[in-house]
């Protein structure tokens, strides 16, 4: 596995995670060995595993219940992508034909289900009351977020608060519990226990802004999907958001036209992309995720200087960082 640079301090115990990942998969089902082992071979910088375990050693957390706990976020993570593949059509991931193509949409959804089930024994196991409380919200806030996103697809009267609840239902809550968890096994304060979930909860605000640019303004290689595909899709972003603010009423009627078309043509597309680029959307998106950046560092400040705080700012700078 290839460690990601900001979670080299805690290389050893992301190891120790994938091992522990492994040993878990131990269903006599073969199609969840080989379904469940597909997409956790498929990559990934294991960050909601790495953002576990460095938000717990940055509270001095015991390994013997850190581990266990950080290696299920990926699960939880992994069962969501699972879920979301279906929802979306999607045909990749990570530039592999994604596990419901290759073992089939009724594989996919019960392999999620059963990730999610063991997710959830072993946070109950090794985490009590707190974390499984705290971690339980957070599955029920990611169904939510993709039913929500579901009900306003083509809506170009999305408001900034609902685009925000949707993005934190299906991104940010689960990296807030990733920080929040680690911290809650480490026995961090309350105030400690806050500044975690807060770092979490503005890093997936971030991360969420720039993937949503990516869309207007890069190409496949990119981001690892087709540039436009939330407007193919119908999806309001942020981006479009901002720039219908802007638009005249005949402009709103045409992109709203577009995004209610279930299969778009590529100049409609363009159309869309290319209103949003000259409103300077992707620019306001990209500024609006510097600031969460900021607002994720400065929650940190109330931790003395380490290793595990200067990782967890690297880790917010990274987000932004990603050339377009």
């Amino acid at each position: 596995m290839k460690i990601f640079k900001p979670f080299e301090v805690v290389k050893e115990e992301l190891l120790k995670a994938e091992e522990f990942s492994r040993e878990l998969l131990n269903s006599k089902v073969d199609l969840v060995l080989r379904a469940g082992g597909y997409i956790l071979d498929s990559g990934g910088k294991r960050v909601r595993p790495g953002l576990t375990i460095v938000s717990g050693k940055l509270v001095d957390a015991p390994l013997e219940r850190l581990i266990p706990i950080a290696t299920v976020m990926e699960y939880m993570h992994t069962a969501t992508l699972l879920h979301d593949d279906i929802v979306d059509g999607a045909k990749l991931r990570r530039g592999r034909p994604s596990a419901n193509v290759v073992f089939g949409n009724d594989v996919a959804v019960l392999v999620g289900d059963y990730m999610f089930a063991k997710a959830i024994y072993v946070l109950a196991v090794y985490g009590g009351e707190e974390v499984l409380k705290v971690a339980s919200k957070t599955v029920q806030d990611m169904a939510e977020g993709e039913l929500f996103q579901l009900e306003k697809i083509g809506d170009v009267n999305l408001t900034e608060s609902e685009y925000f609840d949707i993005i934190y239902k299906k991104t940010a809550s689960l990296l807030s519990t990733c920080c929040e968890c680690g911290g809650i096994v480490g026995g961090a304060k309350e105030e400690e226990r806050k500044a975690l979930k807060d770092y979490g909860t503005f890093i997936g605000y971030a991360f969420q802004l720039v993937d949503d640019a990516f869309d207007y303004v890069s190409d496949e290689r990119t981001i690892g999907k087709p540039a436009g595909n939330d407007i193919r899709e119908g999806k309001v972003t942020y981006p479009l958001l901002w720039s219908l603010k802007r638009a005249t009423e005949g402009e709103r009627q045409e992109i709203e036209k577009v995004l209610n078309n279930p299969n778009p043509s590529k100049e409609e597309v363009e159309l869309v992309r290319n209103f949003v680029l000259e409103r300077g959307g992707e620019r306001a998106t990209l500024k609006l995720a510097r600031e969460y950046v900021e607002r994720a560092k400065e929650s940190l400040k109330i931790f003395p200087d380490s290793k595990f705080k200067e990782a967890l700012y690297e880790i917010a700078d990274f987000i932004v960082s990603r050339s377009l």
